[in-house]
């Protein structure tokens, strides 16, 4: 089956600064290759994705200059003429994509995972939106301290692990359009449509993913990708 990806490249950038005043995130690049082309090569060697959905904002007049360079047949670019959220502009997308379901990744992510296997996942699941996970692992910098059968104990610095969001999904076009008819919002999260669904799928995508948000993770992408 074929679907329709959606790659959210619309966002500021202000916690990478100062390295997005010249550069949006999803366009910098670490070893010679941005998020934005890494996502593109992973997607394009499937044959599952018919058509491709680049939401733009900041920067859009540069943004599109080095998009359309790339000339890309089926690569539609969606300007923002505001920020409208992670969720605002799948308002618009929905009316022009003729597919069931839609692969939706944020920009600024390096990722290698088996995306086949993750749309497969989904539809098989019959579910409204599947959600990307990973396990992250957190240090509490503090001695943690727990109560057990009125007796206290310390334990130094533990690591917590923790599911996070990726930010990948695949949603039904169907649930979207549900979705959009009750929320009329112009500006809208995608935690709200995470609340909006009783179907709610998860997908494991393993450790070979890293949000290049803050400059120690952008620096972290450097040293890893070229092993994946």
């Amino acid at each position: 089956m074929l679907i329709d990806c959606v790659v959210m490249c619309g966002g500021l950038g202000t916690r990478l600064k100062p390295f997005t005043y010249l550069i949006p995130k999803p366009f910098l690049t670490s070893n010679d290759i941005s998020p934005f082309d890494y996502t593109l090569n992973n997607i394009t060697i499937l044959n599952l994705i018919k058509k491709i959905y680049v939401t733009i904002h900041y920067k859009s007049d540069l943004v599109e200059k080095i998009i359309n360079k790339k000339k890309i047949s089926n690569l539609l670019m969606i300007k923002e003429k505001k920020p409208l959220g992670t969720a605002g502009s799948l308002k618009t997308i929905i009316k022009y994509s003729k597919s069931k379901h839609l692969l939706i990744i944020n920009g600024d992510v390096f990722s290698k995972i088996n995306y086949k296997k993750l749309i497969y996942n989904h539809i098989k699941n019959n579910s409204d939106l599947t959600v990307c996970i990973k396990e992250h692992q957190i240090r509490v910098p503090y001695a943690v301290l727990t109560k057990k059968n009125n007796k206290i104990s310390f334990k130094e610095k533990p690591s917590i692990k923790k599911k996070i969001n990726t930010g990948i999904y695949v949603v039904s076009v169907k649930f979207l359009k549900d979705f959009f008819k009750k929320n009329k919002q112009e500006t809208i999260g995608m935690d709200k449509v995470l609340k909006y669904s009783n179907k709610i799928n998860l997908f494991d995508i393993g450790k070979k993913w890293i949000d290049i948000g803050h400059i120690s993770d952008f620096k972290r992408a450097f040293n890893e990708i070229r092993d994946w």
